[in-house]
């Protein structure tokens, strides 16, 4: 049975009419948040954590389900980076599986011809939900439902808790952690709101994204010089650029062409800001959908780069990164 992440969100309860489910996707904070919600609605059950390599090495996960007891606690059994190597154990385990034990699977993206995703789109007795990349709508809507009933919340600051985020819910999830406990009374006010985020310190890599993007070789060198990139805070780099190019592309792919650009951004929703837009312009003439696209595509492998190496000087491939955007949208000159 397929369910919508949205609304299982709303209420995970809805989950305990399925004998086991499937949570598969890209968006690791909303699998995040549906897993956290099923152990505060059921903390009276046993939480018992698997690995996919777990089930495949040993008969662990065979041996609770066929060997529950009736005097044992009820559990739950979360299943992590789940793959069609354990389908076989799954169909097995499910159906023989007793009604105190509830199985949840969680998997990174599957395809359509999974034997797993078909497994639990096919079957009534079984759920499954598929977690897709936020937007700047779901975010917005997610921090309004979690800062409900503080007082002075301002659409603006809203859009600036998102903006901060880089459309990351795992970032947001930590700022809004940083609001509740500030503003303990629930009265909210924008300047102590800019303090908490630190939005007023980011500012100083906008500009050099910005400058960057623009093909500006003087400013760059300029504000590189000038600006502390710190290892610690490498990703935020990477989200911050990686936002305004998805932006780019998206405003790109609406508008038919160059000349639509400002009539473009007049019409998003939620809109861009009023100091941005004059920025952004300069920008979507200089980059194809393309080349774009290309930007998008060494952004990741960076940020694959920075995952796999720990021990990597990040502030320098960040630099590095911003030099090679800045020298080719230079060359479009």
């Amino acid at each position: 049975m397929i369910l919508k992440s949205y609304i299982v969100e709303q209420d995970v309860k809805i989950l305990n009419a399925y004998q086991a489910t499937l949570i598969y996707g890209v968006n690791n904070g909303i699998k995040k948040d549906i897993r956290e919600k099923i152990k505060t609605h059921n903390k009276d059950y046993e939480i018992i954590n698997f690995f996919e390599n777990d089930i495949l090495k040993n008969n662990l996960l065979y041996e609770i389900i066929y060997n529950q007891s009736l005097f044992e606690k009820k559990k739950i059994i979360f299943i992590h980076e789940a793959s069609d190597k354990i389908f076989n154990q799954i169909s097995e385990c499910i159906d023989k599986q007793n009604n105190d034990i509830r199985i949840l699977i969680f998997s990174s993206n599957l395809e359509k011809k999974s034997k797993i995703r078909g497994l639990f789109e096919k079957e009534k007795n079984l759920a499954i939900l598929a977690c897709y990349e936020d937007n700047e709508r779901t975010l917005i809507n997610y921090v309004n439902k979690e800062l409900k009933g503080f007082k002075g919340l301002t659409g603006e600051m809203i859009n600036m808790i998102v903006d901060n985020s880089s459309l990351d819910r795992e970032v947001i999830k930590s700022e809004l952690r940083k609001i509740k406990d500030f503003f303990e009374d629930k009265k909210i006010t924008k300047r102590e709101v800019l303090e908490i985020l630190n939005i007023k310190n980011n500012s100083g890599f906008d500009k050099i994204r910005d400058k960057a993007l623009l093909g500006d070789k003087t400013a760059i060198n300029k504000l590189l010089s000038e600006t502390e990139i710190l290892n610690d805070d490498a990703f935020f780099y990477l989200n911050s650029l990686n936002y305004r190019v998805m932006r780019l592309h998206e405003i790109n792919k609406i508008s038919a062409n160059q000349n639509n650009y400002e009539q473009t951004l007049n019409g998003l929703k939620p809109p861009i800001f009023w100091k941005d837009k004059a920025v952004i312009l300069q920008q979507l003439r200089k980059w194809s959908q393309k080349k774009l696209k290309n930007i998008l595509i060494k952004i990741a492998e960076t940020e694959i780069l920075l995952k796999k190496n720990s021990t990597i000087r990040k502030d320098v491939v960040v630099k590095n990164l911003i030099m090679n955007l800045t020298t080719n949208a230079a060359r479009s000159f």
